[in-house]
């Protein structure tokens, strides 16, 4: 008689759980839990508000992912962690124990308690809130006096959201656009030069930037600053703030203090030797963005450690490896940063396509990476239609080229 298989149950089921559920083997009896059906590709829902992509270019079945492996789905709701019971309960009423659990959980966005903020605020972190703010954008457009768009937050999902908006020019639909940034500067983790780029190539467009700035209160049409200057909002998008998923806040996997989960450079649990954290949720000795890159890399590392873990063997250290990030403003330009240095082109859009276009296909294809599916070929087609043969016009390449900059770190400009 063969002996029980190991249980794994991995909360969460978008890049990291993707990836760690990959690399456990059908001998672990795996179960993967996540409130939605779909596997979202959160790191390009920005093109939906211009059309360049639709939803189902960026969503894939979540629970044929997960059946390619070997394992089961579950679409429900986690509630709580029960860490010293070993066992996860869902809304659905579901009790389902382990042996090793995963946390990949993401995070959520936040109002910081603005008052108004979620009744009149549209939240742009997830497809659908994606394709609710297209579908508000398209109202607008048909009105005929250019609307006011407000978006609070000037990170890099608020940029490229802003970006998507300019995009829309080309069909004629024009909006006066406000962000409001608390820090100095917009896109404030990423080197000085890529802002001040973007505020350059922001200047001929409709766009005030405020910076050092925070919202007091959201409004039905309106958006009221800390200095009390009323903007009009016709659609305010909220691009602000990233906080643990609710079910976590108590389930004794952080201190009072800690704003994420602390994990041990193997991706362990700093509270508990049997659960691991991947992905937005964890905070590393030595943190790093969370971007959907890092997000994959941990999360196969983590899958790796549980196997190891159930077999009692030494874990493996996570070790990232620093890659280039590709930040896009619509058509306008797509900058590329290699530590503090930046590269800046529109015909860099490519090159972030390419990445949307490998990882869709690897994560839905049936057998093979290089088998590609009926829906691959028709996300690069449409790709090809909205994305790139409108760079590559012959007028518009030339003026592409001749756009395209590169701002060396002061190390790397010493070396020249």
């Amino acid at each position: 008689m063969s002996a029980p298989k190991s249980r794994v149950v991995i909360i969460g089921g978008n890049f990291a759980g993707l990836a760690a559920a990959s690399r456990l083997s059908r001998q672990h009896d795996v179960t993967v839990v996540d409130a939605r059906t779909e596997f979202e590709w959160t790191p390009n829902i920005h093109e939906l508000l211009s059309g360049v992509k639709n939803r189902d270019g960026v969503v894939l079945p979540r629970g044929d992912c997960v059946s390619r492996y070997g394992h089961r789905f579950v679409h429900d709701v986690v509630t709580r962690i029960e860490r010293d019971q070993h066992f996860v309960t869902t809304a659905g009423g579901l009790r389902l124990p382990y042996d090793a659990c995963l946390i990949a959980a993401g995070s959520q966005r936040t109002s910081f308690g603005i008052a108004g903020a979620e009744a009149h605020a549209l939240s742009f972190r997830l497809v659908d809130d994606a394709v609710k703010i297209a579908e508000k954008l398209d109202r607008l457009a048909a009105r005929k006096r250019p609307a006011s768009v407000v978006i609070v937050g000037g990170g890099v999902s608020g940029i490229e959201a802003l970006g998507e908006i300019l995009r829309r020019r080309s069909k004629g639909h024009e909006y006066k656009l406000h962000v409001v940034e608390l820090e100095p500067r917009i896109l404030g983790p990423l080197p000085v030069s890529l802002a001040d780029d973007a505020v350059q190539r922001l200047a001929p467009f409709r766009v005030t930037l405020h910076t050092n700035s925070t919202v007091t209160r959201v409004n039905a049409r309106s958006v009221v600053l800390s200095n009390g200057e009323k903007l009009t909002a016709d659609l305010c998008i909220w691009s602000a703030g990233l906080v643990l998923p609710d079910f976590l806040r108590d389930a004794g996997l952080n201190a009072s203090t800690d704003e994420w989960l602390p994990v041990h450079d193997t991706l362990q649990s700093s509270h508990a030797d049997t659960i691991f954290v991947a992905g937005d949720c964890a905070e590393l000795p030595n943190p790093i963005r969370k971007q959907a890159y890092y997000a994959m890399d941990m999360g196969a590392v983590a899958g790796d450690n549980i196997s190891r873990l159930l077999r009692h063997r030494s874990l493996r250290r996570f070790c990232p490896i620093p890659m280039p990030m590709l930040v896009s403003l619509g058509d306008i330009t797509t900058w590329l940063v290699a530590g503090d240095s930046v590269v800046t082109s529109p015909l860099l859009a490519a090159g972030k396509e390419g990445v949307y276009q490998a990882n869709m296909a690897r994560l839905a294809s049936t057998k093979e990476p290089l088998q590609y599916s009926a829906d691959a070929i028709g996300r690069a087609v449409i790709a090809a239609r909205r994305l790139l043969l409108p760079q590559l016009a012959p007028g518009k390449l030339l003026t592409d080229l001749m756009g395209s900059r590169i701002f060396l770190s002061e190390k790397d400009a010493s070396k020249v």
